[in-house]
């Protein structure tokens, strides 16, 4: 008598399994070929250490007066930006701009406007100058070492020339990230994409 050999469902089984895997390999790899393709597309506003890093225990003054440390950056985020009150017209296009990032993110920030020629910003000016744009801004200047050492650790240049006859500031543009711990944690660069800012940083604090 003829036995009718039974078929082995195992190979049939396992091919499946192969092109099911195939398949989600292939669709994995699409994905993430579509993401860094966005990426590419959209670069980040912010450019963020892999490391923060701490800042020097400078000693300045605010635009109160008072005494100023980079300890006094502690527990919240902060947006450093280098200027002077007689710069013409990156400095308040920045501050305007700064005002309004400021107000956009959904927890607080502080904004603090670093002059870089304290041989005309006292204290008072800068208090004038920086609450024409935020009434909650920080104004900070000091001695040119102090100015010269904070400046090193941000990687921010600048340039002073006080001759009387040609008095000429130069100075970075960028803003300055500084965590809660009071580290250098990122920089964002002109030109400042104002939406793009507020989003990633809404994202980081």
């Amino acid at each position: 008598m003829n036995e009718h050999k039974k078929r082995n469902p195992v190979p049939w089984m396992l091919t499946a399994a192969a092109v099911a895997l195939a398949a989600g390999l292939w669709l994995s790899l699409q994905l993430a070929s579509n993401t860094d393709r966005r990426a590419m597309q959209e670069p980040t506003a912010i450019t963020v250490l892999p490391q923060p890093r701490a800042l020097p225990a400078v000693g300045m003054v605010d635009h109160h007066g008072r005494p100023f440390a980079t300890a006094d950056l502690e527990g919240q985020w902060s947006l450093v930006f280098m200027g002077f009150t007689n710069c013409g017209h990156v400095c308040p296009t920045t501050m305007a701009k700064l005002r309004i990032i400021h107000d956009g993110v959904k927890k607080p920030l502080r904004v603090v406007f670093m002059s870089v020629d304290p041989g005309r910003d006292t204290s008072d000016r800068i208090h004038a100058y920086i609450t024409g744009f935020g009434e909650s801004f920080t104004g900070i200047t000091g001695d040119t070492a102090d100015i010269d050492e904070l400046a090193a650790a941000l990687g921010a240049p600048y340039f002073v020339d006080d001759a009387e006859d040609a008095y000429t500031v130069d100075h970075s543009s960028a803003l300055f990230l500084v965590d809660p711990s009071a580290s250098y944690a990122g920089v964002i660069s002109q030109p400042l994409e104002i939406n793009a800012i507020v989003a990633e940083l809404d994202r980081l604090m």
